[in-house]
Parts: structure tokens; C-alpha cells; sequence
């Protein structure tokens, strides 16, 4: 398969659907920090969709995304949505660490109808100062 076209947005950009979280946004990333409230919660990149390119309906093929997060975080989900149809799902993630790129596969490549977005899960272990998770940029690579 040739790519098409590969759509990226930057970290700066996040939605946070937990609202008591914070989310300090500067030039190069997003750091996300717990409040007193809960300690995991979603994280959404509406990624820039095109649908059709020279008359053909383009694949949703890949899903990635750059992060790195202090010992006391981790993503624990990940989630690419094409509409509201779930095109990926893959729960039971451990991602942690610094500088890190992570690419899904999206199962059976699916057509793209609606536009996309990955929404990933974050999981604190607490509040302390090496909790948080710095959002760099997420993308997908469509076919």
C-alpha cells in the first residue's frame, strides 16, 4: 500500500475530558497533571481527516502518537474513532517513559467516513511531581 497522506496534530491542541485536570500548554507540548479528583482519565487529538483524495476514499492504516511522562503516569488506552464508530481499541497499554512514539495498527484498515480522532486513556498514580504526561503530537497514516 502507498501512503496517501499522513495528518498529525500537535500536542498543544489536546482536549482533556477530565476538567480538573490541568493542562499547561507551551510551544513544544502539553503537560497534563491530575487534580484531588480522579486519577485516570481521557485525553482526545481531533486529527485533520481527509476523507476522498483524487477521487478515492482514503484508509485509516496506523495510528501514532509522541508523549513522554513522568514514573508516576502512563497511557493505558488507546482509542482511534472515525465518527463515532470505535476503529480501534486497544485497552490494557503500559505506555510510560521518556521521548516515547508509539504506532497502532488499525485492524482491517477501514475506509474513512466521518473524520478522526485518538483518544487515549491516562492513568496517575497519584499527585506527586512525576505525575503528569507530556503530550508531544499524534497522527494516523491513511492508505
Amino acid at each position: 500500500m502507498t501512503l496517501k497522506h499522513a495528518a498529525w496534530i500537535h500536542g498543544t491542541s489536546i482536549l482533556l475530558e477530565t476538567s480538573s485536570w490541568s493542562a499547561l500548554r507551551q510551544g513544544f507540548f502539553t503537560t497534563v497533571r491530575p487534580s484531588n479528583g480522579p486519577n485516570s482519565g481521557w485525553v482526545h487529538f481531533a486529527i485533520p481527516t481527509p476523507v476522498i483524495v483524487d477521487g478515492k476514499r482514503l484508509k485509516a492504516q496506523s495510528a501514532m502518537i509522541r508523549f513522554s511522562t513522568g514514573s508516576q503516569a502512563s497511557i493505558g488506552a488507546f482509542h482511534v474513532y472515525d465518527g463515532e464508530k470505535k476503529i480501534l481499541d486497544h485497552n490494557g497499554t503500559n505506555y510510560h517513559g521518556q521521548l516515547q512514539f508509539v504506532r497502532e495498527v488499525i485492524p482491517g484498515t477501514p475506509e474513512v467516513l466521518w473524520g478522526t480522532g485518538i483518544s487515549i486513556r491516562v492513568d496517575f498514580n497519584g499527585s506527586g511531581p512525576d505525575a503528569f504526561i507530556q503530550l508531544i503530537s499524534a497522527g494516523i497514516d491513511f492508505y
